[in-house]
């Protein structure tokens, strides 16, 4: 006679009533304690309401239990997980731990639904082509803006160094963003170039890599993972991606990295922020000495914006964020 899992059954019927009274989230010192021994895993995939998880060095398959109704994991998120008590169980997430960084986005400026980019990321590559410059570098700026909400570290990566004959504007926006601390690589994932020095600023750390669609993500990373996405392939559910549709973390063992491949997107919505505080996350003025704490560099009395050497494309591009974030003039997270 085959075994009942009276767990699963009980998940699938807490997910399935809408209606049930949730439980209280106030755990007991005792079912606080048990959680605690659980094991933690690191989530590298999620797609189609499937989790794919690495738990003391392998990989496994992972479901969400009845507990954590309501609430979802992201690539890289720490959780804490039930292990399967028979060979046909499947391990369930119990818990999501606290997270260190989280790269978060919204459909447009106005709606503050956040979607999370990436979990507990290191740094977020944000991955131009060169032969679209001008359309990158808004949607960089807004990364930018994103990234420091979060607390994760950006590098900029220019792609398709060989469709580009003059270097001269590659060169300026490498010293635009390199002025105020931000490191930039520019490569070729077609011929090689520059990818080594982009790979001396992965090592040992969680990466994720975010642009917009056909900058060459995935070309990228099959530079710097032998067979990236083939490998990204297997782990789906129904396999045979020729373009990311979901994001996963790969195992980039020369490196002692794991680095995230997100979708393409066409737009990066900052919904969430305020646009009063716009400007704490522009470090440029960030950095201005003005009379009021928290200047929104909106023409308040003691700005020192109006004398500031700010560059006239940042500067447009705050401006823009602003009015955007202000519901002024449309909604085009995009650019």
């Amino acid at each position: 006679m085959p075994r009942i899992d009276i767990e699963a059954l009980e998940d699938e019927w807490e997910e399935d009533h809408h209606l049930l009274t949730r439980r209280s989230r106030e755990l007991s010192v005792a079912a606080r304690a048990r959680i605690d021994e659980l094991d933690a895993a690191r989530v590298i995939g999620v797609d189609r309401g499937r989790v794919t998880i690495i738990v003391d060095g392998r990989i496994v398959e992972a479901t969400y239990a009845g507990t954590m109704r309501g609430e979802k994991a992201a690539v890289g998120d720490r959780v804490r997980v039930r292990p399967p008590k028979h060979e046909t169980d499947i391990a369930r997430i119990v818990e999501v731990l606290p997270r260190d960084t989280v790269l978060t986005r919204t459909a447009d400026d106005v709606d503050d639904t956040e979607r999370v980019v990436v979990a507990n990321a290191d740094q977020i590559v944000v991955v131009l082509a060169a032969d679209h410059l001008d359309v990158g570098v808004r949607f960089l700026d807004r990364v930018l803006v994103a990234a420091s909400v979060g607390g994760v570290d950006p590098l900029v990566c220019i792609n398709k160094r060989d469709l580009v004959d003059v270097a001269g504007p590659l060169d300026e926006v490498v010293t635009r963003y390199a002025g105020f601390g931000v490191p930039v690589r520019v490569t070729s994932a077609t011929t090689g170039e520059g990818v080594d020095e982009l790979a001396l600023l992965l090592g040992g750390t969680w990466t994720a890599f975010t642009g917009h669609s056909g900058v060459g993500k995935s070309s990228l990373l099959n530079r710097l993972v032998p067979d990236a996405s083939q490998k990204v392939g297997a782990l789906g559910r129904y396999g045979g991606r020729h373009t990311t549709v979901a994001a996963w973390a790969l195992e980039a063992p020369a490196l002692d990295s794991w680095l995230v491949d997100t979708p393409g997107v066409r737009s990066f919505g900052l919904g969430s922020l305020r646009p009063a505080e716009l400007g704490r996350h522009f470090p440029e003025l960030a950095a201005l000495d003005c009379q009021l704490a928290d200047c929104a560099h909106a023409g308040e009395p003691g700005c020192r914006l109006p004398e500031a050497d700010i560059h006239p494309d940042r500067l447009a591009s705050f401006e823009r964020l602003r009015a955007s974030l202000a519901g002024e003039g449309g909604t085009a997270p995009s650019r």
